[in-house]
């Protein structure tokens, strides 16, 4: 989400090419601009995350004809870790080991359009599609635990019938208007023709207007939910978060100082706070995956061909 400068010569050549476009046609200008925002940059991993991969197991899974790469560390009942726009599933890297010490295994996935994942294009019902296929596949989890954008597309799964426990959002955006509007005031849209050109963006989502406002969805969303919002995030705004705790009808708000945005998935007290909130949940949570061998995470998504519909044969269900 980070904003792009407006001098770049891209930028400047991007808004001659929206001018003439909008001359011709005001519906391929919009058709245009959906298609540009919904179209991620794929980030390059960090030496840090390139060992984190090293570590765990890598395994793939469809999603509306895609082929989504996801990764698996630990033992114990899954928290399914959802990275935000641009990002993928191993800057949950300091997630791991205090995950695993308190006994959970860590599940995450590239999004469609990031990371090892299939995809050019991206969006909140394609975020959520990808979250509701993969518990489809390995079943039950513990909680999530969700990053930026993250956070948005698992409120529509959700929404959407998942299964959640219980839900840490770490920086969430209440709404995509303003970073669309922001997409499009740098294209040289004038603000008359910002609320048209949300509607196509909406219609090719897949979903009306509210249900891809996550501060829309939060009243919707009845399981225990813990929001981490830095007062001083640049670019989501700390209010998202507050208003999102807020109309949560379990929701609590943890307000940090001097992490911004993107630190908040590295910091100790962050993470801290994090586990606290899961572990509050029940200690014997009906999962399959707990334990070493065909009980494990792991044992399930690599012996696909022994799988009863819980996970595991029921002979081994001891």
């Amino acid at each position: 989400m980070a904003r792009p400068n407006p001098n770049d010569l891209r930028i400047r050549a991007l808004r001659l090419g929206f001018r003439a476009l909008r001359l011709v046609s005001q519906d391929l200008a919009f058709r245009g601009a959906e298609r540009l925002f919904s179209t991620p940059r794929r980030r390059r991993e960090t030496e840090v995350e390139r060992a984190l991969l090293s570590t765990g197991r890598t395994f793939h899974f469809q999603s509306k004809g895609l082929r989504l790469r996801g990764h698996v560390w630990g033992e114990g009942p899954a928290v399914l870790c959802l990275h935000g726009w641009e990002g993928q599933g191993s800057q949950f890297h300091a997630f791991v080991e205090p995950l695993a010490q308190a006994g959970f295994s860590l599940l995450a996935f590239d999004q469609p359009g990031h990371g090892g994942s299939q995809g050019r294009r991206s969006g909140p019902l394609d975020w959520a599609q990808a979250s509701l296929d993969l518990v489809a596949q390995v079943g039950p989890i513990h909680g999530v635990v969700a990053h930026s954008l993250g956070a948005a597309g698992i409120a529509v799964a959700m929404d959407h019938g998942l299964q959640v426990p219980r839900a840490v959002f770490l920086a969430p955006p209440a709404r995509p208007d303003p970073f669309y509007h922001g997409v499009l005031s740098l294209l040289g849209f004038p603000e008359s023709e910002h609320p048209g050109a949300f509607e196509v963006y909406a219609r090719r989502a897949g979903l009306p207007p509210e249900r891809i406002r996550l501060h829309s969805l939060a009243p919707r969303l009845t399981p225990p939910m813990l929001v981490i919002h830095d007062r001083m995030d640049r670019e989501v705004p700390w209010s998202d978060g507050e208003s999102i705790a807020t109309a949560a009808p379990r929701g609590r708000l943890l307000s940090m100082e001097g992490l911004g945005h993107r630190r908040l998935l590295r910091d100790s007290r962050v993470i801290e706070a994090s586990l606290a909130f899961l572990k509050q949940g029940d200690e014997n949570p009906p999962l399959p995956f707990h334990g070493e061998g065909p009980r494990s995470l792991e044992w399930h998504l690599f012996h696909r061909e022994l799988r009863t519909d819980w996970g595991v044969p029921q002979s081994l269900l001891v």
